[in-house]
């Protein structure tokens, strides 16, 4: 199940981008200089060993230089959307399945055409296209795969206890009561974060009701309904079971919580698959290393994030594209950019991707297993890279206030100030609000 339907507003945005192309001209990267050399300008926030891509790249396209600006998040949103109607903005730029595609997909040169005389379409995962199409049309091309819906373990720490990994909140609670005896917390949980508590709903609810919210955030069922409140219901257990220690409305999930994670301070975290990397592989924990001050001495598994109700099934993972890459329809280097694109996308860039321990968008690359803490993680990220080909929905919820409402009541509740149904009357509001 995929987020095909974007709002009305985007269609306007179409025309109004379509409008300032032809008053403004094409923009970014160079022409031909005349000895068959370009110079393609790629913005992002989070490209994945940028260095080692661009290397790569230039080497097998030595008439092509790449030139690389990398922000902030928040820094980049502000750039891009100035930048795409500019005569100043990137030739190759990166997206993010929700606001960011419906935003500036309008922007983007429609890649329907170039997938199709690529002949490669079908080595891609289809979460990681579907998600990157507005209104019908792809617009980017997916940079690799990542999913929410897991909980991330200290196996050490659950070996040293014999401590088995819960299926279910009943387990859970009797596991967590052994690990707080033992002077470490449960789940720890940065609770300031929207995204991160979003997550966490979305695998509560798919456990419950799986696959319902989609149709929820689509306006197809009320968020009022039984199945959304038990959902918020269970959010609330976490705190007021003691799976989640109290303290947890005032962490942030990076670094505090994963800092404590790290730290060997706690047993549990809620993330994703971006978090393998990080946890499993030795480069990345060397990497994380440098943002902890205790020695990281632990071996680090995962498992489905525990189902709410004893004898359900958790949470199947949920996500798609952790990003993708588009090409600006003011590109003055479009046959340059799409090169690259595919090197991004369907050529040496998934190996890269695949060599530090991120999922590849084409399914015929493996992850790499060689570089494991603990041979323990080689069937782990292999079931990770399967389930990433059964996605039971999306991650990300593509309605600005949808998403906004959704975060600030969970908070609410996390806080003990909102009751879960009073909460899904608040989401159901704003939903039934918005132009879809």
């Amino acid at each position: 199940m995929t987020f095909r339907n974007r709002s009305r507003a985007a269609l306007a945005f179409v025309s109004l981008a379509a409008s300032a192309a032809l008053l403004a001209g094409c923009s970014a990267g160079t022409p031909d200089s005349g000895d068959g050399s370009q110079t393609v300008t790629w913005w992002t926030w989070n490209a994945f060993n940028p260095d080692k891509t661009i290397a790569d790249f230039e080497a097998a396209n030595p008439d092509i230089t790449i030139d690389y600006k990398l922000y902030s998040y928040n820094d980049y949103v502000t750039a891009i959307r100035t930048g795409l109607t500019s005569n100043e903005g990137p030739d190759v730029f990166q997206v993010q399945p929700g606001e960011l595609v419906t935003n500036f997909g309008p922007l983007a040169l429609p890649l329907d055409d170039f997938l199709a005389e690529s002949g490669e379409a079908d080595r891609i995962n289809p979460e990681g296209l579907s998600q990157l199409q507005l209104d019908g049309s792809q617009v980017a091309l997916p940079s690799y795969m990542s999913a929410a819906g897991l909980i991330y373990y200290n196996a050490s720490i659950l070996d040293e206890l014999g401590v088995a990994i819960p299926a279910d909140f009943d387990e859970w609670k009797t596991a967590c009561a052994t690990i707080q005896a033992a002077g470490y917390d449960c789940l720890t949980h940065g609770a300031k974060d929207a995204w991160v508590n979003t997550d966490v709903y979305l695998a509560l609810i798919n456990s419950i009701a799986p696959g319902a919210v989609y149709d929820a955030i689509e306006g197809e069922a009320s968020w009022t309904d039984p199945e959304f409140v038990q959902a918020m219901e269970s959010w609330s257990e976490l705190f007021t079971s003691g799976i989640i220690p109290t303290g947890a409305t005032a962490m942030a999930e990076y670094p505090d919580a994963f800092g404590a994670f790290l730290e060997k301070k706690a047993a549990f975290i809620a993330l994703g698959t971006w978090n393998t990397p990080g946890t499993m592989t030795s480069t990345g924990i060397a990497v994380s290393q440098e943002t902890v001050t205790t020695t990281i001495d632990s071996v680090y598994l995962s498992a489905p994030f525990p189902a709410p109700v004893a004898g359900d099934d958790p949470t199947g993972l949920f996500g798609g594209p952790d990003n993708g890459w588009a090409v600006s329809a003011k590109s003055d280097a479009q046959d340059a950019s799409r090169k690259f694109l595919e090197f991004l996308s369907l050529g040496g860039g998934q190996e890269i991707q695949a060599a530090g321990g991120n999922i590849p968008a084409v399914t015929d690359v493996p992850v790499a297993t060689d570089d494991v803490v603990d041979e323990r993680q080689v069937a782990d990220i292999e079931r990770q890279q399967t389930d990433l080909g059964n996605l039971i929905g999306a991650r990300q919820i593509p309605y600005g206030d949808l998403a906004t409402v959704l975060g600030e009541v969970l908070s609410s509740v996390a806080a003990g100030t909102l009751s879960p149904a009073d909460a899904m009357a608040q989401v159901e509001a704003v939903s039934s609000s918005i132009t879809r």
